[in-house]
This record gives C-alpha cells, structure tokens and sequence, in this order.
C-alpha cells in the first residue's frame, strides 16, 4: 500500500514538471542574442507570432532560414541565423521579436489519455526602460 501511494505522488509529480516545462519564458534586453531551440529534433519549420502577425521560417527548402508572412511575403531575416540542426540564433534582440516561438508541427504531449499544451517559448525584449 505504501508503494502504490509513493507511485501515485511520484507520478503527479513528474506530470507537474512536464506541466511546467511546456510554456518557457526569457527576458531580453534589446542587443542581447539568444538561441531558439524549438524546432531541434525533426521540426520542419520555427513559427512565431508577433505583434499579431504569424510568421515561419523553413527548416529546409527554398524558404530555408527566411522569415515568410502568412500572407506569403519575405519578412527580413538578417537577424537570425538558422543551424543544421533548427537551432535558430536570435543575434541582436529588437522589441519587435518579442512574441511567441514554437516548433512546425507542434502536437499535444499526450501522457496516457491527458494531453498537456506543445512546449512555447515565450521571449519578451525590453530596451532598458520601465513602461
């Protein structure tokens, strides 16, 4: 009976911690660079919502490393430089860039019959200054 309750408390915990892990935030100043990991591991496209305009960038492909709009057109990309891997590196963070990043396709992380949210990133890019 002791096993079966340390089992249980166990499990809800590591379902916590998948919980947690799903939505990942980081504060930028504008300058700093940071590297995307999302679409690591089989993505075919890091798509990102700012400033309510949905964008992806191809993983492979004619597209490949560019920023393209939902409405089809080429969003300046210079900024950000795509690996071998999906490993895409943000150089010199704008405000503009603040918004939402994640992997193309990004499935529901089912663990038996409940499904938790797709991992997010979530970068916020300050100037220094307090609004």
């Amino acid at each position: 009976m002791v096993h079966r309750s340390l089992l249980t408390i166990l499990a809800v915990l590591a379902l916590g911690f998948t919980v947690e892990a799903s939505i990942s935030a980081v504060n930028l100043q504008v300058g700093d660079s940071y590297l995307i990991r999302n679409a690591e591991n089989g993505a075919e496209a890091l798509v990102r919502s700012i400033y309510g305009d949905k964008q992806t960038m191809a993983i492979s492909g004619p597209n490949k490393g560019k920023w393209i709009s939902e409405s089809g057109k080429t969003v300046d990309s210079s900024n950000f430089q795509l690996f071998q891997n999906g490993s895409v590196l943000l150089k010199s963070a704008r405000r503009i860039d603040s918004g939402t990043y994640q992997k193309y396709p990004n499935p529901i992380i089912r663990i038996g019959d409940i499904g938790y949210a797709p991992p997010v990133l979530i970068i916020a890019v300050k100037d220094g200054y307090d609004y």
